[in-house]
């Protein structure tokens, strides 16, 4: 089941008056292309839409089977004029729940949601230019920000923040789906922040090897060539115990020096280390 089906779903759960289901029909006509058929694979979309435009009596639906399962209403307009395309003032009352109604209706007529756990993004596709730019209005004129454009000849009302999507399925009324979307930004979240502070660990261990190997072939270098006696008693103890311990990090070198010395110490010890096998180095040509 998509999360569409899911979000339509919920719309077609709630308990609504007389007066609202009128308001979601309205939109939900309103927003339909102009052939005014639509068609729904959930069953309890379609069960919502032959009770309520059956038992309004407002239009006449009547249902039939397609290729796949599902059923593809026909409208027969006898309630609403739609023969314009100003959204009627007398219907919406200038009220957000009645504007939040009628979007209702929009969306379970031509709108849909990716699945947030893949990326974000609703959208209404409305078959009417002047529609189009209606709803974009009111949504717009309600607090909330949705882009428009033209694929293909229709008109495309969307949003790809994933604010933006939760604000508008609350404000129609998909509560639980809203939090879904909220849910998948946290764990989005929280998976980059853990993949990332996994790659800084990642690449400090790396960096920490490469340092090791380069300090322990000097330290080789310098016992092959004229042995580690040529060493300070201070180096050749932090020579030692870096040739037994290539895994352990500067810190943890300090630590089992005797006496114990810093961090910044182990590392001026090794450079210093490091300095001597280069000058051997440069003095056999090599």
């Amino acid at each position: 089941m998509s999360f569409t089906t899911d979000v339509k779903n919920e719309l077609c759960s709630c308990d609504l008056s007389k007066k609202e289901e009128k308001i979601v029909m309205y939109g939900f006509l309103y927003s339909l292309k102009e052939q005014k058929e639509y068609f729904t694979e959930s069953e309890t979309v379609g069960e919502y839409l032959r009770r309520i435009f059956g038992e309004k009596k407002l239009l006449s639906a009547t249902t039939q089977r397609r290729g796949k399962a599902g059923a593809l209403f026909k409208f027969d307009n006898i309630g609403f004029d739609f023969g314009y395309c100003d959204i009627s003032s007398e219907v919406m009352n200038g009220r957000d729940e009645n504007t939040g109604l009628f979007l209702r209706g929009a969306f379970l007529a031509c709108g849909i949601a990716a699945n947030p756990d893949r990326e974000y993004h609703l959208e209404f596709t409305v078959g009417v230019k002047e529609k189009a730019e209606n709803i974009r209005r009111i949504i717009n004129e309600s607090g909330m920000n949705i882009k428009e454009s033209c694929r293909k000849g229709k008109h495309i009302l969307y949003t790809k923040d994933s604010e933006g999507i939760s604000d508008i399925l609350t404000f129609i009324g998909a509560m639980i789906s809203s939090m879904e979307i909220m849910n998948a930004k946290i764990y989005k979240g929280v998976r980059n922040n853990v993949n990332r502070a996994v790659n800084c660990e990642s690449a400090n261990i790396e960096k920490t090897v490469a340092a090791s190997r380069k300090q322990l072939e000097d330290i080789e270098y310098i016992a092959q060539r004229n042995g580690l006696g040529i060493l300070s008693d201070e180096l050749r103890q932090i020579a030692d115990i870096r040739m037994e311990n290539i895994e352990l990090s500067l810190t943890e070198i300090g630590k089992l020096s005797i006496p114990e010395i810093s961090r910044s110490g182990v590392y001026r010890r090794l450079k210093k280390i490091s300095e001597i096998a280069e000058k051997l180095r440069r003095e056999s040509g090599e």
